[in-house]
């Protein structure tokens, strides 16, 4: 269901969107194009912070994707602080938490602009998360 909503999100905004399928025995949630990168999303909609065991497995699946393969972590109720160290200094995917999807689906920023900051964020730190409105 979360994945439906994301896929309608990501439609409206014309980043061709595709539906959960799977690659060599890897589920992939669903996979996004935008600007001129193409992203596998994984998509979680639980009651905790995702922690850093899965955000390794995504990792894995980012790295098998392709050879210049990038990832895009969605999780409404964010991420643990195991899980931010960790891909704060090198990371293949770049993070959206639920303020981030409130902020956006509520009108006060746009999604490309959003995933546009938060991959130079991570181009420029290396670091997977940068909240929203927070300027570079």
């Amino acid at each position: 269901m979360f994945e439906k909503l994301l896929i309608r999100l990501f439609d409206s905004y014309d980043f061709e969107p595709r539906m959960d399928y799977t690659v060599n025995s890897d589920h992939i949630d669903g996979a996004i194009s935008f600007d001129s990168d193409d992203y596998i999303v994984e998509a979680k909609w639980t009651a905790a912070p995702v922690e850093r065991a899965t955000a390794d497995i995504f990792a894995t699946k980012v790295s098998r994707a392709r050879k210049n393969g990038l990832g895009l972590f969605v999780s409404t109720n964010g991420f643990s602080a195991g899980f931010k160290d960790t891909y704060s200094r090198s990371t293949p995917f770049i993070t959206v938490d639920g303020v981030d999807l409130f902020a956006v689906l509520d009108g006060r920023f746009r999604l490309d602009d959003l995933l546009r900051a938060k991959k130079r964020h991570a181009n420029e730190t290396g670091s997977c998360f940068l909240p929203v409105g927070e300027p570079i």
